[in-house]
């Protein structure tokens, strides 16, 4: 069953201060869930701003522009801009050992940055020695079932009619039967 949003739609009475024959305003409200994506972009950017990001792209995005390897050895800090707004510098946090491999690559570290954002955005790099935090250590695999319960797995979905289906609880016995 497909769930449909509902429209509520509230009559908004014109300003008392408002002109003669004025008409009222209409505002409509959908019901139902709303992507997290919407509202997250409205609450990161006071963050953002505070370090110089117009928004929060560069960090979320910063594997997808450097790269695994850059983006393992730096982290953006923040975009600083001088009084007069034409040199804006971003400033990036790498550690002792990957400064020298940074310096060599500003140029393209600079152009992958500014094709992200598809204008000039930054004009010039500075670097701050510092430890970066390590990547998040990936799960475990887990250990596959024994004999006897991917057996009684099978038994249980040789019952469904269709193939993608029958597939997906498979997969999904799997993972829970592990637990």
């Amino acid at each position: 069953m497909v769930r449909r949003p509902q429209t509520l739609t509230q009559q908004i009475a014109p300003s008392p201060a408002g002109v003669e024959g004025a008409k009222a305003e209409t505002r409509t409200w959908k019901a139902g869930p709303r992507a997290l994506s919407v509202d997250l972009a409205k609450v990161a950017r006071p963050a953002a701003r505070k370090f110089g990001f117009a928004d929060a792209r560069l960090f979320a995005d910063w594997p997808i522009i450097m790269g695994e390897a850059i983006a393992r050895m730096t982290l953006p800090l923040a975009i600083k801009r001088d009084k007069t707004g034409d040199r804006r510098t971003l400033v990036l946090k790498c550690s002792a050992a990957a400064a020298p491999l940074i310096q060599h690559y500003t140029q393209q570290i600079l152009e992958r940055v500014n094709t992200h954002y598809g204008f000039s955005a930054v004009t010039h790099l500075q670097m701050k020695q510092g430890p970066i935090p390590p990547p998040p250590v990936p799960p475990k695999p887990r250990p596959p079932l024994s004999v006897e319960a991917e057996a009684a797995l099978q038994v249980r979905v040789s019952e469904v009619e269709t193939e993608p289906l029958r597939a997906a609880l498979l997969a999904l016995g799997r993972c829970i039967g592990n637990r």
